[in-house]
């Protein structure tokens, strides 16, 4: 293989490592649960402790059922920007800045969950590219702890079929 046709490949390979990380993004504001189950292994590394939420290693199926709680929000946007793929054989590092809104309506308010955050997504090499472990750090809440805290129990409550007042 000649050494233009290496960095070709080498250049294709990070991009399809970083558009599973995009998809993952996209298809959680889509609400779309079978194009996001398809983005893992078996098994995936969950951390998202730096929210109060789960630290645990678990199936790909009970990640994605955890995950349809976004369908309390009236909506969420998922921006991810300053995108880095390091490829080490049948590992990948994809790391990202992400702005994640999200957006409630309880009576006559409408809440806003903000987070400004660092992704890092772990993907492994199975028939394309797999997310096996994704870690969420907080950089910032915009518009307050609080505020991201409360937006987010009401939309549980919602999800739950509860009146989140």
């Amino acid at each position: 293989m000649s050494q233009g046709s290496a960095a070709i490949e080498a250049f294709l390979d990070r991009e399809a490592a970083v558009a599973v990380v995009t998809c993952y993004a996209s298809a959680l504001d889509a609400r779309d649960w079978a194009a996001y189950r398809a983005l893992f292994a078996d098994e995936i590394a969950i951390d998202y402790g730096a929210i109060g939420s789960l630290v645990a290693t678990v199936s790909a199926d009970e990640w994605t059922t955890r995950c349809r709680t976004l369908e309390g929000f009236d909506a969420t946007a998922h921006q991810l920007h300053n995108v880095s793929a390091i490829i080490d054989g049948d590992r990948a590092t994809v790391t990202s800045v992400v702005d994640a809104v999200h957006i409630v309506g309880v009576e006559d308010r409408t809440l806003l969950g903000d987070l400004i955050g660092r992704y890092t997504h772990r993907l492994v090499r199975q028939n394309g590219w797999k997310i096996a472990g994704v870690t969420l750090a907080v950089v910032a809440y915009p518009a307050g702890k609080e505020a991201f805290e409360a937006a987010f129990a009401a939309a549980r409550a919602i999800f739950a079929g509860e009146n989140p007042a």
